[in-house]
């Protein structure tokens, strides 16, 4: 649940969501506030999103620890400030083989202990990328990190619910929407908030996808028929260019079937080069995309690659292009008459 542009949600709606029997379809509740802040070490100085949330949250959306351990109710309570950090941000600020439980760094000026370590492994979804996230106690946030950023009675950014399970995430939508309107009074005004279900994002991902894979198919189908016509022009030059090959081959007993074969063959093979350019450029696409992958997003494991099926997949269209695209200056030279062939220039 995420507060809307004046946002309504605070602190006092995540305690009433968690009482026993107001939400029976889910299990745990968690607020959050997030920011941006400077997150310093050891003279290193960086900028990331730092997220306050109650201890909970690494049970509503687990997360696995590297090193050290997760922050506790009682740290909460007394707005304690210790951090836990992503992987990558470990890394960034005390280098690669620095152990940073233990460790003190600066967010926006105020000290924090480093009590864990998540998992390095990167991930996007609804709870974020555990490479690169922070988090400190919710109370901490809110009352020293970020009070003068945050509203004396809205204090609280999302609210993050995990429903019993699958088939219990409509039920629990259903009552966080009816237990946060009776508690916000309601009646008839719109919702003063949002809910999103991890499986709307997930299906909205997909839609975007989809749009983009069938942006690329039609960019893909016009290339490749503008190519086409290329070679199809290209195969026409090269039969007017040699009509005297032509009449002298068939003059001395060259079938029209031999002709046009000749010619399907050259265009099918122009085309089949032209694929080998187009397989050769995919491979440094790929090795590009697995070098943005691992040092840009810092995505351990991840790897592009022009799959076998891929490489068969250009070179039987690359066939067919060329088959389709040089019939008619195939069959235009075979159907040249001997005695019109020899005559020509």
């Amino acid at each position: 649940v995420s507060a809307q542009q004046a946002p309504q949600l605070t602190a006092a709606d995540a305690d009433a969501l968690a009482q026993p029997g107001a939400v029976p379809a889910a299990t745990g509740v968690a607020a959050q506030i997030g920011r941006s802040a400077q997150v310093s070490a050891g003279g290193r100085q960086y900028t990331y999103s730092v997220s306050g949330a109650t201890p909970n949250i690494f049970v509503i959306l687990p997360q696995k620890l590297g090193g050290g351990r997760f922050y506790t109710a009682d740290e909460e309570r007394d707005s304690v400030r210790v951090t836990v950090l992503g992987g990558e941000v470990a890394k960034k600020l005390f280098g690669e083989s620095a152990d940073a439980v233990g460790q003190r760094i600066t967010i926006n000026g105020v000290g924090f202990e480093v009590v864990g370590v998540l998992n390095t492994k990167r991930g996007i979804g609804i709870g974020g990328d555990p490479g690169q996230a922070i988090y400190v106690p919710y109370s901490t946030a809110r009352d020293r990190l970020f009070r003068n950023e945050v509203s004396a009675k809205v204090d609280v950014d999302f609210l993050v619910i995990k429903a019993r399970d699958r088939d219990q995430i409509d039920p629990a939508i259903r009552q966080v929407t009816e237990a946060l309107r009776a508690r916000h009074r309601l009646s008839y005004q719109n919702n003063d908030f949002t809910v999103l279900n991890p499986q709307q994002i997930a299906d909205q991902v997909n839609g975007i996808i989809t749009g983009f894979n069938a942006f690329l198919g039609l960019v893909a189908g016009i290339s490749l028929l503008v190519g086409g016509i290329g070679i199809m022009n290209i195969m026409l030059v090269s039969v007017a260019e040699r009509t005297r090959e032509i009449g002298l081959r068939k003059a001395v007993g060259a079938r029209r079937r031999d002709i046009m074969f000749q010619f399907l063959i050259e265009a099918i093979v122009l085309c089949l080069v032209g694929g080998a350019f187009g397989i050769a450029l995919g491979f440094l696409f790929a090795q590009g995309g697995t070098f943005v992958l691992l040092n840009v997003f810092q995505a351990e494991g991840a790897r592009a690659t022009v799959t076998l099926g891929a490489i068969m997949l250009a070179t039987v269209v690359s066939s067919l292009i060329g088959i389709a695209f040089g019939f008619f200056p195939a069959l235009a030279a075979a159907r040249l008459s001997p005695i019109v062939a020899l005559r020509s220039e």
